[in-house]
């Protein structure tokens, strides 16, 4: 589905609430496709924007030329997104909603448009704090779903480097299915996590917590991740020199 690099160096930051929700069955492509459109609509309001297809394409590096499967690729990740359980809850009320009500596929213009939910329009607006930011591109360019949830996840607690989660759910924001046991999410999960995702990091390590249960070694009842992130070299800060060590 993705092609060669094309260079958008768009950036994607949502408030962390997008974080605590699982999107079930979406394939990488949906992801990029999604998270693609998150990046335009960011500090826009709730007015609907448009976007053609050509500018999704390059976005996401999508590279298909076929124009009907791109329109059913958009129109599987609509689907998809209006399962998602977007939840808000204060001390008064529980609310769940849809983040884009507005989605419409011109197939003689080539355009997509999209609109925010007004009411909830501060996910993607109102994020001067408690928010994740990445670049799109090093997102598209991961090839695993469970790969693409993790780099999100881990922007949240890049500040700290650290990041623990009960496996129950981490087995819920990754959408595992519910047959994996703990040798299965080890080797089609993790591993493919750590795979794709250790070469962004100096350090990256995922540590298997434990209680005493049944059996010999415990039950893994919580994951660790362990991670400190690349600096580019355009960031990295060049020491002075001290000439009183001479």
């Amino acid at each position: 589905m993705n092609g060669g690099r094309l260079l958008s160096n768009e950036i994607v930051k949502y408030n962390n609430i997008m974080n605590e929700v699982s999107f079930r069955k979406f394939n990488p492509v949906e992801f990029d496709l999604f998270f693609s459109l998150c990046s335009k609509m960011k500090l826009k309001g709730s007015e609907p924007i448009t976007l053609t297809f050509d500018e999704v394409k390059k976005l996401t590096n999508y590279s298909s030329r076929d124009k009907v499967r791109f329109i059913h690729d958009l129109e599987n990740m609509y689907s998809k997104m209006l399962n998602l359980n977007f939840r808000y809850e204060d001390e008064t009320e529980i609310v769940r909603f849809v983040l884009f009500p507005i989605y419409r596929i011109n197939k003689e213009k080539n355009t997509v448009t999209i609109g925010v939910n007004q009411e909830f329009s501060y996910v993607l607006n109102e994020i001067t704090t408690n928010f994740t930011r990445f670049e799109l591109e090093g997102f598209t360019e991961l090839r695993s779903g469970y790969a693409k949830t993790m780099f999100r996840l881990l922007k949240q607690y890049k500040s700290t480097g650290f990041y623990i989660v009960k496996i129950d759910e981490f087995r819920r924001i990754l959408d595992i299915p519910e047959s994996y046991r703990v040798t299965d999410i080890d080797k089609r999960v993790l591993q493919q996590i750590e795979k794709e995702l250790s070469p962004l990091y100096t350090k990256f390590e995922i540590v298997k917590k434990k209680k005493k249960g049944r059996g010999r070694g415990g039950i893994v009842s919580h994951l660790e991740f362990n991670f400190m992130e690349k600096v580019p070299p355009e960031k990295q800060k060049v020491p002075l020199h001290n000439w009183l060590e001479q």
